[in-house]
């Protein structure tokens, strides 16, 4: 017996109500499953940096409960120690090599955040996501869309990239009036429209931390105030650095696949502007486990240097000659940087084998050591005379003062360190402190201008509102200098 149309008709619409049903509820999987993916992949990354999962942290608490998930669902045996290891101990990775193992990692930390064995943490992520209580969930992609109520981003919907590209000309506009502090708000409401604006994270920091800065003074020390949140001493010039990096630091948490954002941070910011070179390095050093341009290595092996780490950058430099033969770079700088970092790694082996000689009781040891520490003196020396530059004849300068210093001539050494400091800019504080140290051992007065310079050195860090006990440890260096004249 035919069917009636009407309840044919009805069946069909059941069906394809069911059907759509179904798949709204598979789309729905699919970006909640994705936002997790990404939090994870944010958060370890964090966890690898701060080389620990943070203790009374939601981020920490539902990242270690996720881990623990992954492991004990048998997607990996030891995820933490796999994914912490560090590519920049030794010879770099090959990169093909890189890539391939970080897409197998990837793609497992993708099956798992679909899975059922992250059902609980899936919905944990998204309970604390929608209250914004993660710091690596701040994405209204799935926080404040999936929220739920009427605000400004469900408004622009499907339109947030087109809103963005409008509100990053308002911002534009803003910096040719000079109007930075209008300026800070709209970038940051241009990135939470679209969170992969990655030209708004990279052009908003470097407004933020060079052209806002770059007619302002640096803060005298006890005229800043010291600021909790970022544990520094900050005036108004130096606010602007920081606001660079919390901008920076956002867009790290929602692009944890971007290395531009890492370069930009550790080069741009903390290896330029403030001169922290083991923030610089650890940055870089994240810069280069996601897929970068050639160049962007050269950066942390300079990095490395500045922060003392000679073994990593003759590695590094090493490694970028086998990488890639016949380029300017390998012909040209990377073997005079090689030279550079050997000439310190001998010199630093003898400073350390001379101490030894001191400290022990043994004649005959004594004598062993200071043989060994000649040695290497003599290799450093050799080394910084084959450079054949600036840099490697201000060195053998700085030697000659050092050994002249250690026999009590130092008359001459304090002329010939003045000497090196006016001929090679590179060494000018090395040389600066070299001179103060040496008048101070002979018992030779200051010069006013390295008393100022003493006392200069010995209040930074002091800034009204420091807590109680740091304050006094620096007060407490200041009296000490100060008792010297």
């Amino acid at each position: 017996m035919a069917q009636h149309p009407r309840l044919t008709a009805f069946a069909i619409m059941a069906t394809l109500v069911a059907a759509g049903t179904l798949l709204n509820l598979h789309i729905q999987h699919l970006r909640e499953s994705e936002a997790y993916y990404r939090w994870f992949l944010a958060a370890a990354v964090q966890a690898r940096m701060d080389g620990q999962v943070r203790e009374n942290d939601p981020d920490g608490d539902l990242f270690r409960e996720s881990v623990v998930a992954l492991e004990s669902a048998g997607f990996f045996d030891d995820f933490l120690v796999e994914y912490r290891q560090d590519p920049t101990e030794g010879v770099l990775p090959d990169p093909e090599e890189q890539a391939e193992e970080d897409y197998r990692t990837h793609r497992r930390i993708w099956d798992f955040a679909r899975s059922r064995h992250a059902a609980s943490q899936r919905e944990t992520f998204l309970d604390l996501a929608r209250q914004q209580q993660l710091r690596f969930a701040r994405d209204i992609q799935y926080a404040e869309a999936q929220a739920g109520g009427v605000n400004i981003f469900n408004l622009f919907f499907g339109f947030r990239k087109v809103a963005a590209n409008l509100l990053w000309i308002e911002v534009d506009r803003y910096w040719h009036q000079g109007n930075m502090y209008r300026m800070i708000t709209l970038m940051r409401t241009c990135v939470a429209l679209d969170p992969e604006f990655i030209e708004a994270y990279l052009i908003g920091a470097w407004h933020l931390a060079y052209n806002a800065t770059a007619r302002m003074p640096d803060t005298p020390w006890p005229q800043r105030e010291w600021h909790d949140g970022y544990e520094a001493c900050l005036g108004e010039k130096e606010r602007f650095y920081y606001y660079a990096i919390d901008f920076l630091k956002d867009g790290i948490r929602r692009n944890p696949r971007n290395y531009r954002l890492y370069f930009e941070l550790g080069f741009a910011i903390y290896k330029e502007k403030l001169e922290d070179y083991p923030n610089a390095v650890r940055y870089l050093s994240e810069a280069i486990r996601v897929p970068h341009d050639r160049w962007v290595p050269r950066q942390l092996f300079l990095s490395y240097e500045l922060n003392g780490q000679f073994e990593e950058a003759l590695a590094g430099w090493q490694d970028y000659i086998i990488r890639f033969p016949g380029s300017m770079t390998a012909v040209e700088v990377a073997p005079r940087f090689i030279m550079r970092n050997q000439g310190h790694i001998y010199e630093q082996r003898s400073h350390e084998l001379r101490k030894q000689s001191y400290e022990t009781d043994d004649p005959q040891q004594r004598e062993t050591l200071q043989e060994q520490s000649t040695a290497y003196w003599e290799r450093a020396r050799e080394t910084w005379r084959n450079l054949n530059d600036p840099y490697g004849e201000g060195r053998l300068m700085l030697m000659e003062g050092l050994d002249m210093r250690l026999d009590g001539r130092y008359l001459e050494s304090i002329a010939l360190l003045d000497k090196a400091r006016w001929e090679t800019a590179a060494l000018w504080e090395e040389l600066s402190d070299l001179i103060i140290e040496t008048k101070q051992e002979a018992g030779i007065p200051l010069s006013v201008s390295e008393k100022k310079a003493v006392l200069r050195e010995s209040e930074v860090g002091i800034c009204p509102g420091m807590p109680p006990e740091e304050q006094e440890r620096r007060l407490r260096a200041i009296e000490e200098i100060e008792a010297r004249f």
